[in-house]
Order: C-alpha cells, then structure tokens, then sequence
C-alpha cells in the first residue's frame, strides 16, 4: 500500500524544520505500507533540501518547488501530483508541528474500522505561557472520537485516493490571504458526499510560538474566521449564502450572552472569541479583505 504525506515548507516556519524533520524520522510505518513524503517549498529555502538527506536517511521523500509562494496554490501542486501515482491514500501535516509516532499507525487504523474518505485529528499546542493554554484551549474545536464533520484542516489530514482520483474540487487560491482554504475544500467534498470522521488518537502537536502568544494574535485570528467564515458560506450556500450568514450571526452573539450568565475564565474568554468572530462577520459583510494571512 502506498502512502504520499505533504508537508508545506516555509519560511516562516524554518525555526520549526529540525522538530518537525525528527517527528517525521519517528514514524512508525506497517510493514505492508509504503510511505513517501513530499515538501512542497518556494526555491528560495534551498538550504532544506541538505537538512532534508539528514533527517530523513531512512524515509524516502521527494520535494516539488512551488514559484507561488502561497498555501492554497501550493497544497493543488501536491493534489494535482497524485493525480497519476499509484498511491492509495495521502495527507497533509504543518510544517510548525511535531507528528506523534503513532500517526500513521492510527490513521490506517482509523480508515480501515471506519466508513469513511477522509480522516482529521486534533492540534495540541506547545505554550511557554501558561496563561494561553486556555486561549488555544478555546480555540480548537470540540469533537468526539469518530464523530461525523463537515470540515478538518489541513494540518492534520487522511484521506483515501478517491478524494484525488474522483473529484475535480481543489483548494480556492482567492482564499490565499483570508485563510480558511482547506474549510471550504472539505466542505466542498463533504456537500459531494465524501464521508468525513474525526480521530482523535492521530494527534499533532504545534511548536511553541512567541509570535503567537499574544492576546492581539487571538483577536485577530478570530475575527478573521468571521470574515472568511462569510466567503465560505457564500461558496458553500450560493444564493441562500446571506440568510445563513444571518443565522451564524445570531447564534453567535446569543451563545456569547448565554455563556456570561455561568462565570469561569474558559467561558469568558469564549465569549471574547464569539463576539470577535461576529464583528468579522459584521465586517465581512462590508467585503473586507486582509493584505496578509493572519
């Protein structure tokens, strides 16, 4: 059996390469399968391709250069290669995290149990701050062990050769600034019918960032899943996009309202997200766009 993983290779996450290359090495792989990793990187970081042979020395790996220097585009690069490989499943894994060892493992494990095309697995989160354990706490969702979804990220995904083989649905570049890029792809192949599930025990875990341990990150990554929240929504719903968009909106701010009434610091800093997230709808309804990925 054949197992193609992607790893996007970028710049500002080249502090991350060492861990991320050993997590990778640690790999526990079956006997009967055989795994290949493939780093989609800009030409610029030239370097990763000697840390790569250092690294990897037991893991056979290819890299495929990208001259457009943006996740959506370079995530289709890999969807567009497997096109004509032998390959019977795939994934993809940030480039910031650190891979369990028992990732694949469990991941094949899953998918052989479970009905189901695509597999997605928690983020967990280095902190050097203990004050926002809570923070990314609140911000990952809550979903149960082979529970049904609508949606995983890219960060941490596997998924069966039909999701490359039969369907012509690839990541939306327009979505290079907003983010929110792989939401609207699985959501795109779950409206088709592929059946996704949530597994918990293929988990990753990302590297402690200052940059992100900052209240102001928090914000504006929440109001940024409000206004790209709305752009999916339109994709998704097309023509009855707005009254859903509305009905999202409401929801938020009356869950916000209702979870001040029981006090606790998880629950506030809930509210926080909530209502960010609807004054990014609210601002997205007004077409804002960001000039950066946040």
């Amino acid at each position: 059996m054949n197992i193609y993983i992607c790893s996007l290779l970028s710049k500002k996450n080249f502090k991350f390469l060492n861990s991320h290359l050993k997590s990778l090495s640690r790999l526990k792989i079956p006997g009967y399968c055989k795994l290949k990793i493939i780093f989609v990187l800009n030409p610029k970081i030239r370097i990763a391709n000697s840390l790569l042979k250092n690294f990897l020395n037991k893991i056979n790996f290819s890299i495929i250069e990208s001259s457009k220097d943006n996740i959506p585009d370079s995530r289709n690069i890999f969807l567009k290669f497997l096109k004509n490989k032998n390959v019977q499943y795939a994934g993809f894994v940030d480039d910031d995290c650190i891979i369990d060892k028992n990732w694949l493992l469990n991941m094949i494990k899953f998918i052989d149990q479970n009905n189901c095309d695509i597999v997605g697995g928690p983020q967990y989160h280095e902190v050097r701050d203990d004050v926002f354990q809570n923070y990314y706490d609140v911000l990952e969702p809550i979903r149960h062990h082979g529970q049904l979804v609508k949606w995983v990220a890219t960060n941490n995904c596997f998924f069966s050769k039909k999701v490359f083989s039969k369907s012509k649905i690839f990541f939306d570049s327009t979505f290079a600034c907003i983010g929110g890029s792989d939401q609207l792809f699985f959501s795109k192949l779950n409206k088709k019918r592929f059946v996704i599930r949530w597994n918990k025990k293929s988990f990753i875990t990302e590297n402690s960032n200052y940059e992100r341990e900052k209240r102001s990150w928090f914000l504006k990554r929440n109001l940024r899943y409000g206004y790209s929240g709305n752009l999916i929504d339109k994709k998704i719903y097309g023509k009855v996009s707005m009254v859903i968009i509305f009905i999202k909106l409401f929801y938020l701010v009356s869950f916000a309202s209702f979870l001040v009434l029981i006090p606790s610091r998880k629950n506030y800093i809930k509210v926080s997200f909530l209502l960010l997230r609807a004054v990014g709808r609210l601002i997205g309804l007004l077409n804002y766009k960001p000039k950066k990925y946040i």
